[in-house]
């Protein structure tokens, strides 16, 4: 349970989760009732799903909630919280709490969201309505109670509307890729026409291996993150005690997982000076035809996924050795200054979109020191 340790602000006071709201277990949606979007009958978004406002709707004719509340994920990712208004649907194992009188629904949702809820059982992690309801909290007058919920409301505000410029960049920088990097728009001052021309024709295959044991940081290619530690991913050191037939990658040098490629675990080596690769990876260069800037760019293009995902299902294992990749074929202008030209754009794309997910996160840091403050009595608000 939450530790509460600080001095009780005047006029708060340390309540149980029971002594704030109502609780209640979701059910099992009724057979034969689905619907992706709202009706006369419902009005209002019915949520089928515990964690998000969208995907797949349903009804229960036992289970229906209508008035403001929380829920909290009792199964699986436990303890998540959210604050739902109107008309919805809690699924198995979404634990819903309505609010007794005296008690703010928003504010107790951001309140509940810094509770450290921990799985009781062994297995499937999960929570239970008798254990959520142990939990304490420190609880100001309603007055006050509202007020902090506003404040935080107006920071979530601020945070959806960042989330969804910077989704709108990502699409917008999509679409140029698709125009710029096929030929499909040419920038002014270029009319060089471009040719198709097999990658084994622009790349070179690197198979250095670290036989005298000069380096030892092993890294790992993921489709999100790019080059990484494996710990970071596996929370554990995978590599071999033996190091010596592992393959050596150089900063500038790109390398993809042959049986990951096409969900996208291939980049370039920017943010290490060198490290060492699993065998079974691929390690390449571009031979001086291709820029590598360009190619850092069109390894994460929708033509070039196509172009590996129909490689990859002539494969027994679905794999994209070197040789393979060497066949493939792309669009390419043979003039260098073109390719520097329109590798530049994307870039500076990046660049943006990089820049404003800087600002959400400081946002969000904000944020949770503001919760910290404000929802612990330090500091106080005026209520009017």
């Amino acid at each position: 349970m939450t530790k509460i340790e600080q001095k009780i602000p005047e006029g708060w006071s340390i309540k149980k989760l029971e002594n704030c709201f109502s609780f209640s277990a979701g059910g099992d949606v009724d057979k034969d009732c689905f619907s992706f979007t709202q009706d006369e009958a419902h009005p209002y978004p019915i949520y089928a799903n515990a964690l998000t406002n969208q995907g797949l709707y349903g009804y229960s004719s036992k289970y229906k909630i209508t008035v403001e509340c929380i829920t909290i994920t009792g199964r699986g990712d436990i303890g998540k919280v959210f604050y739902r208004k109107g008309y919805f649907t809690p699924i198995v194992r979404l634990i819903t709490a309505i609010p007794k009188q005296g008690i703010d629904a928003k504010f107790m949702s951001f309140s509940c969201s810094r509770i450290c809820f921990y799985n009781e059982t062994t297995g499937v992690p999960q929570l239970t309505v008798p254990q959520v309801q142990k939990y304490k909290l420190m609880v100001p007058p309603l007055p006050e109670q509202k007020k902090i919920a506003e404040i935080l409301s107006c920071w979530d505000d601020g945070i959806e509307k960042l989330s969804a410029l910077i989704e709108k960049k990502k699409i917008q920088k999509k679409a140029l890729m698709q125009q710029l990097l096929t030929g499909k728009h040419r920038l002014k001052g270029f009319s060089t026409p471009w040719h198709e021309v097999k990658l084994g024709e622009l790349i070179i295959n690197i198979s250095e291996r670290n036989k005298e044991l000069k380096i030892s940081q092993v890294l790992s290619v993921t489709n999100s993150k790019g080059f990484i530690l494996p710990e970071e991913q596996f929370s554990r050191n995978v590599a071999s005690e033996d190091l010596s037939n592992y393959k050596i990658v150089q900063r500038g040098d790109f390398a993809y997982n042959p049986s990951r490629i096409n969900v996208g675990s291939i980049d370039q080596l920017n943010n290490f000076e060198n490290g060492l690769l699993s065998p079974m990876y691929v390690v390449f260069r571009c031979n001086g035809k291709l820029l590598d800037l360009y190619m850092k760019h069109f390894i994460k293009s929708s033509e070039f996924i196509e172009k590996i995902n129909c490689s990859a299902q002539g494969s027994v294992r679905e794999t994209v050795d070197f040789k393979t990749l060497t066949s493939i074929k792309i669009k390419l202008p043979s003039n260098l200054a073109e390719q520097k030209a329109i590798a530049e754009i994307l870039s500076k794309a990046d660049e943006e979109i990089e820049l404003l997910n800087k600002k959400l996160e400081a946002f969000k840091l904000e944020k949770k020191a503001l919760m910290q403050q404000l929802l612990t009595g330090k500091i106080r608000v005026k209520v009017n």
